[in-house]
């Protein structure tokens, strides 16, 4: 790929001009960003090639991801992606020059087809398609753009934020390699009364299961009859649901896919020659919203 065009002496120049603009926006959290939305422009202070790399391993992308990026200057980490790792993807920026930039980018690297740059305000910009997202913007950005984020994108989805995290999320992963890196994974939305029916050595069984989530954290159980059984282990990653209930003196791990308002996967119970794997399913009675 290119070399893309900003130089040390670029990257200064860039840093003392917006300088000032910086420390208001640093000192007034409202301030920096996107037309109509704030107050000044957010400086644009481009990532190390390093950086691009660390994001975009972080991610893990591959060829069958889309990756947007949100504030995408000269464009590097969608142009890198598609280059490097086969993948196609967009980025949206304020400043029309670097718009115009980061397509010519795209064009010397070859990849002009899979990477598309546009002069939009990234609060207004359909974010459904991606499967990575990546960020490298003011803290305050970042957090304004949360609910657009997890209301927009598909459960699974992962989130790469350079230098200023997500408030309130706890990342999956925070890597620091001479930047600091947070990847986050969108969860599914799992809140609320569900009725599962599984296959367990004892025979067919059904519960009613209830549940309360603050994003990736869920917690919950099962009530039957003369009781309630807690789960333990319980996870959410994206898409993926997993806990364990003890029944009968036997406990049965669940391991599944969460698909709208269905959740189906396999329970195992027992160990080695005892062990049996069985399918369950769930289907939500009613949805509540999630806690915070």
């Amino acid at each position: 790929m290119s070399r893309l065009p900003v130089t040390r002496r670029m990257r200064q120049l860039r840093v003392a001009a917006f300088l000032p603009a910086l420390l208001v926006a640093l000192a007034h959290p409202a301030a920096g960003g996107q037309a109509g939305t704030l107050d000044i422009p957010t400086p644009y202070l481009p990532s190390t090639q390093v950086a691009v790399e660390e994001m975009l391993r972080l991610a893990e992308v591959g060829p069958h991801d889309v990756v947007v990026d949100l504030g995408s200057g000269d464009g590097r980490i969608v142009v890198t992606a598609a280059a490097q790792l086969g993948a196609r993807g967009f980025g949206v920026d304020i400043d029309e020059k670097l718009v115009a930039l980061a397509n010519e980018n795209a064009r010397r690297a070859g990849v002009a087809e899979r990477a598309r740059f546009y002069h939009r305000d990234i609060f207004a910009t359909d974010i459904r398609e991606a499967t990575v997202v990546t960020l490298y913007l003011l803290s305050s950005l970042v957090n304004r753009l949360k609910p657009k984020l997890l209301a927009e994108l598909k459960p699974g989805t992962r989130i790469v934020a350079h230098d200023y995290g997500i408030d309130g999320w706890k990342p999956e992963r925070t890597v620091t390699i001479s930047k600091t890196y947070y990847l986050y994974i969108v969860p599914a939305q799992v809140a609320g009364k569900w009725r599962l029916d599984a296959t367990l050595p004892g025979g067919e069984r059904t519960f009613d299961v209830e549940l309360s989530q603050q994003l990736q954290e869920i917690r919950g159980g099962a009530r039957v009859t003369g009781g309630f059984l807690p789960f333990f282990e319980a996870r959410l990653a994206g898409d993926r649901i997993r806990f364990a209930i003890v029944d009968e003196h036997h406990s049965h791990h669940f391991d599944g896919r969460v698909t709208g308002s269905l959740m189906e996967g396999t329970v195992a119970s027992g160990i080695g020659r005892a062990k049996a794997e069985n399918r369950w399913r769930a289907t939500r009675v009613l949805r509540v919203a999630e806690e915070g």
